[in-house]
């Protein structure tokens, strides 16, 4: 009764055995699987966040060179507007020298002479309405003589009256000519600070453009450095799926042995079971070959 009792306990460790070893085997190789997919899913995510880098950085680098590109033409363009306000300044000193010197000088020079030019115009005036009005009519021996100078003077404004008018027309001219000293003056400063801040943005812009141009060779290790992580990554995808293909094979193999040495237990515990002889030899074979003495057949 007591072999058969421990037969069926073989029996049942047997059938346990084969059966976790087939559970384990499903179990095992679907969460290798499962991990491989997360793994894989994982790389994926990343190779992707890599291409989107990558992209970035292209565009980048592509956007600091038209930028390299624009400000090179800024910078000529300020130092072309520079140098033009700057050379504008000799221009609007001599126009200051003129407008606030010269011609008011000259202005007032005209404004004394127009006295004597007035006295002077009376006196053609004078002179055309006389000879204008000489004419000689006369019946000489019953001949009619008609003579005249062929000069018709009759103007609206006398000559001297006009020369007046344009002494008048001057006063205050040559002051207000001079008031436009300051003014120019100051827009001749305002100039030069103008060219000296075209000047330094130039310069700025020229520091901003050296650095914008050492970037770009940042730029083109980073993209470098993206593409050979994004292969190592791709790389190690590949190795981990042949990996997970070995650990799944392995995770089989052990689970199939651990399997198959369930049996020895089933064969003894059916042996057992049933009440054979042979069984009942070989399970005391057995446990004298564990216990390392020589094995003793039971005469039974």
């Amino acid at each position: 009764m007591f072999r058969r009792v421990v037969g069926i306990v073989m029996l049942f460790i047997g059938i346990l055995g084969i059966g976790l070893s087939v559970w384990g085997t499903l179990t095992g190789r679907q969460i290798v699987d499962n991990i491989g997919a997360s793994l894989a899913t994982t790389l994926d995510l990343t190779v992707q966040a890599l291409d989107n880098v990558e992209d970035t950085l292209v565009l980048s680098k592509t956007t600091l060179g038209q930028l390299h590109d624009g400000l090179d033409t800024v910078e000529t363009t300020l130092g072309v507007l520079s140098a033009t306000v700057e050379n504008t300044r000799p221009l609007l000193d001599e126009v200051s020298q003129v407008t606030a010197h010269d011609a008011p000088d000259s202005i007032e020079a005209v404004q004394a002479a127009i006295p004597n030019m007035a006295e002077v115009a009376g006196t053609i005036d004078a002179t055309l309405t006389a000879l204008s009005a000489l004419q000689v009519e006369r019946r000489v021996l019953g001949v009619p003589i008609r003579f005249d100078l062929g000069i018709n003077y009759n103007p609206e404004v006398p000559f001297d009256q006009s020369i007046n008018q344009l002494g008048t027309s001057l006063d205050g001219l040559p002051e207000r000519m001079r008031g436009l000293e300051v003014h120019l003056n100051v827009t001749s400063s305002n100039l030069g600070q103008i060219s000296q801040s075209l000047s330094d943005m130039g310069q700025n812009l020229s520091d901003i453009n050296s650095s914008v141009a050492d970037t770009e060779p940042l730029m083109d290790e980073y993209i470098r450095l993206v593409v050979e992580t994004n292969d190592m990554i791709r790389q190690s995808k590949l190795n981990i799926q042949n990996q997970v293909r070995s650990f799944k094979n392995i995770v089989t193999i052990l689970f199939v042995w651990a399997g198959l040495s369930q049996i020895a237990p089933l064969y003894l515990g059916w042996e057992l079971l049933l009440g054979r002889r042979g069984g009942v030899v070989i399970s005391e074979q057995l446990v004298s070959e564990q216990a390392g003495s020589e094995p003793v057949v039971s005469e039974e």
